[in-house]
């Protein structure tokens, strides 16, 4: 049934295409917004336009016609692929053009007639002037807002601001919505449930883990940062709260040769790269290179209190922990003009992380009866692997503009190599030493095709078909010495063999049209589900198979003086991944084990936004929303005491994942940003939201209101030098079990220009009056008389404090000939990863 609804609605989309194609139409070009409805006549215009420098057409350059008593703009076009435009159905009056194109100045014509024996004005061949000011090695282009609201998205563009980070990680605490805790974990609007995509595309980087994928990633070779809170029809389904996408640095699409080189030494982290692009004709190619290192130190203390009556009174595990990483990446660029309406691009993303974690970790176990037991654990953990993304994408537009059609392939894989040393060093079991050994393998490949086809000026439908395959395997053995100096042998029953399959097929229909001064959007998207999974260690198979139909409905109105309102719909799907549905028992800290559920289903959650924007003369904006996320049947952890008879056991938490919630989120997020002493800039964001969550199946419930913020400030002085201070604050944060404390970072930047404006130098200092930030999370078990059964708090000390210099460099030369081509992108958004807690 929900198959047919949805060929149902593709038809009538593809009938109103070929109504609307039987109507009268003219080329866009002109926002309808801008745009006074036009008395019909039989005037008609037309021209040529051209490079003032090269004298080679200029393509895609938007055409206004402008009527002279008004001044308003009454219709448009715009150039194809040899300069040309032409405007129909003009009235009789006077007019002129006005005529606009990427990387180059505004043309403004003088005033000409229409009708009274000039139905047919040849205004012939306009040079456009071009706007980029070349200098001997470094283009110079106008200053961008740090922040940006578009309809579909807000944008962060990260390359204006003067201290971007360290890391991506701490980028993303710049960005407006965004929290990000001491360990890289992110949330959007108080869920976690969002994907992140590098350059539109999905990334083998972020398959195993986002936050370590973050801390591997730059933050001087990102460029923008888009979050996407309502996504229409054309995106995945998956991730309730939305996503966000990484714009990196990359070719800019002119002409020539250009490429910038950075490096940063810190009391933490530190990198190196470059990148360098070049475009002739009709190849470009693009590449950059770079290596990151860095050295994190925590302390941890876990406390676990089982209340009165228990055998095991106080379970305290204290550790000393650090992380010494390194991640090399490379990332290549191509694209060719097959015609002059078609063109290929490929790209190759490589990534090598290594890390290595060293915990000493001492446990006491406090006992009803008086005893004390202690024991100490020395533990070395490294992770290495490969991670690949493979791309070719061919594009098509047609001589009728507002027509496209492109076909995109993407191969992601990563292969990962986990190898952990613990030794007991103290208590009954001194000496005894266990090896992990954990060879993985993940693939993803997709294949998608889209269709964009525009009716008129004012209509577009989209259509679209997509797959995703993916396939998972893993090796996991574990080996035991029981005494020093004894072979290691290897314990059957604690390896974990498994392979796991998901595919997902889906199509999507989507239709838009802009209506005076409304903009309407609405689209229907079907996606067919199937998983296969074999655990062979556990005996357990996992096979499910399901279809959902989801609707969006998108609405913008524009109100006067530059003001903005909008509302969207949509419903989202979370498919459970691997780390929830491997039922293998996690025993690498034997007092908190990890379990997943292979009978997890997915959650469904409807999403309502009203949001509000408005632009001021001045350069400043605000924009706000107000939203609700209702999500059912959604996937909870839950953690619960060892309830057994085996003494060894005592003092043992389970945490595993039930569909056991469900979610409200009703909040109000605010950004803002203006300018001061005309030199100075201040930028800041407000998300806060009441949360509920409950499970009557296991008759928990909790709620509370949380909020997070941000604040940049930044004064730009004479001769190159600007400074800059920001910070953000994260409140407590609850979930069905758990609490956390509030965490708030903070950091100062001093930037001069160098070398002619080529190259800057930054110093930084992140947290420079505390030694350390401390998170804390605290779970509560409940009794079924409603009595705490267990209450468990979990506190970590990180060190933050960092001083850091860098250095960016720009150097080639660009020439404004053509404006760059629209890559298409493949976007694959839907699937959950593995824990965000960062709770052992």
């Amino acid at each position: 049934m929900k198959k047919l609804l949805l060929l149902a609605a593709v038809g009538l989309l593809t009938a109103q295409v070929s109504l609307a194609q039987n109507s009268p139409s003219k080329p866009a070009g002109v926002p309808p917004t801008a745009v006074q409805s036009p008395v019909q006549g039989n005037g008609k215009i037309s021209g040529i336009i051209q490079d003032g420098t090269t004298k080679t057409p200029v393509e895609y350059a938007s055409v206004a016609l402008v009527h002279k008593a008004t001044g308003k703009v009454v219709d448009g076009s715009v150039t194809d692929d040899k300069g040309r435009f032409s405007i129909n159905g003009v009235a009789a009056a006077e007019y002129r053009l006005s005529i606009s194109s990427l990387g180059y100045e505004t043309f403004t014509g003088s005033p000409f007639p229409v009708g009274k024996g000039q139905d047919i004005v040849q205004v012939g061949t306009i040079a456009l002037k071009g706007s980029v000011k070349t200098l001997k090695e470094v283009s110079v282009i106008g200053e961008r807002a740090l922040v940006e609201d578009k309809l579909d998205r807000l944008v962060y563009h990260a390359e204006k601001d003067l201290n971007p980070g360290a890391t991506a990680a701490d980028v993303m605490r710049k960005v407006p919505g965004l929290s990000v805790d001491l360990e890289g974990n992110i949330q959007l609007r108080g869920s976690s449930n969002i994907r992140v995509l590098i350059n539109g595309k999905p990334s083998a980087v972020m398959a195993s883990s986002i936050a370590d994928a973050l801390q591997q990633l730059p933050a001087d070779q990102i460029k923008s940062v888009e979050v996407i809170t309502s996504p229409s029809a054309q995106y995945d389904s998956e991730g309730t709260a939305g996503i966000l996408n990484i714009i990196t640095k990359k070719d800019s699409g002119l002409q020539g040769l250009t490429g910038s080189a950075f490096a940063a030494l810190g009391t933490i982290n530190s990198n190196a790269g470059g990148s360098v692009s070049y475009r002739k004709g009709k190849v470009g190619l693009s590449s950059s290179l770079g290596y990151a290192v860095s050295s994190m130190r925590a302390k941890n203390t876990l406390v676990s209190d089982f209340g009165p009556g228990a055998a095991l009174d106080i379970l305290t595990q204290r550790s000393d922990a650090g992380r010494e990483a390194s991640s090399g990446f490379l990332q290549f660029g191509a694209d060719y003009s097959l015609s002059k309406t078609s063109y290929l691009a490929a790209g190759l993303r490589l990534s090598v992380p290594d890390a290595t974690i060293s915990t000493d970790q001492f446990t006491t176990r406090s006992y009803a009866t008086g005893l004390i037991r202690t024991d100490r654990r020395e533990s070395s953990n490294r992770f290495a692997g490969r991670n690949y993304d493979l791309n070719l994408d061919y594009t098509k537009t047609f001589k009728k503009l507002g027509r496209e059609l492109s076909v995109l392939g993407l191969l992601s894989g990563n292969i990962r190599n986990n190898e952990n040393f613990m030794e007991l060093l103290g208590g009954e079991q001194t000496g005894q030493r266990e090896r992990n050994l954990n060879e993985a393998f993940n693939s993803e490949n997709t294949l998608q095709s889209d269709y964009k086809h525009t009716v008129g000026k004012t209509q577009v439908v989209e259509l679209g078909v997509k797959a995703i395959w993916r396939y998972a395997e893993s090796d996991y053995r574990f080996l035991v010495a029981s005494a020093a100096g004894e072979p290691f042998v290897v314990k059957p029953e604690r390896t974990d063999l498994f392979t796991y399959h998901q595919n997902v097929l889906a199509s999507y229909a989507m239709y838009g049209v802009k209506l005076s001064k409304y903009n309407l959007k609405m689209g229907l998207r079907y996606e067919h589900t199937g998983v296969e999974g074999d655990f062979k260690s556990t005996g357990t198979q996992v096979e499910q198979e399901y279809g959902n139909v989801f609707p969006n409905l998108s609405v913008s109105r524009n109100l006067k003086s530059n003001q903005t309102l909008k509302f969207n719909y949509t419903k989202r799907i979370q498919r459970p991944q691997l780390s929830y549905l491997n039922p293998y028992e996690n025993l690498s800290n034997p007092r908190n084990v990890t379990r997943g559920n292979p009978n997890l289903e997915a959650e469904l959650t409807d999403s309502y936004e009203l949001g509000y924007s408005t632009f001021f003369k001045s350069g400043a904006s605000v924009t706000t929303s107000l939203y609700w996320l209702q999500t059912n049947n959604s996937i909870q952890q839950l953690s619960t005491p060892y309830a057994g008879a085996d003494p060894d056991s005592l003092g043992r938490v389970t945490t595993t994942f039930d569909n056991a919630g469900r979610n409200g989120n009703y909040g109000l997020s605010l950004s803002g940003n203006a300018k001061f002493l005309e030199k100075g800039r201040f930028n800041a964001n407000l998300n806060a939201f009441y949360a509920t969550v409950t499970s009557r199946d296991n008759q928990l419930s909790n709620s509370g209101i949380m909020y997070n913020g941000s604040l940049n400030v930044s004064y730009s002085f004479n001769r190159g030098l600007s400074v800059q201070a920001s910070g953000d604050y994260t409140s407590a944060q609850v979930t069905l079990q758990a609490r956390t404390i509030p965490v708030a970072t903070y950091s100062f930047a001093l930037r001069k220009e160098v070398l002619k404006k080529k190259g800057n130098l930054t110093l930084s200092v992140n947290n420079p009056f505390n030694r350390t930030i401390h998170r804390q999370r605290t779970i509560t078990t409940f009794s079924e008389e409603n009595a705490p059964l267990l209450v468990q708090t979990n506190s970590w000390n990180f060190y933050m404090r960092q001083a850091r210099i860098s250095f960016n460099y720009q150097f080639g030369k660009q020439d404004a000939k053509n404006k760059p081509r629209r890559i298409k992108n493949i976007t694959n958004d839907d699937a959950r990863e593995g824990d965000d807690t960062g709770v052992q």
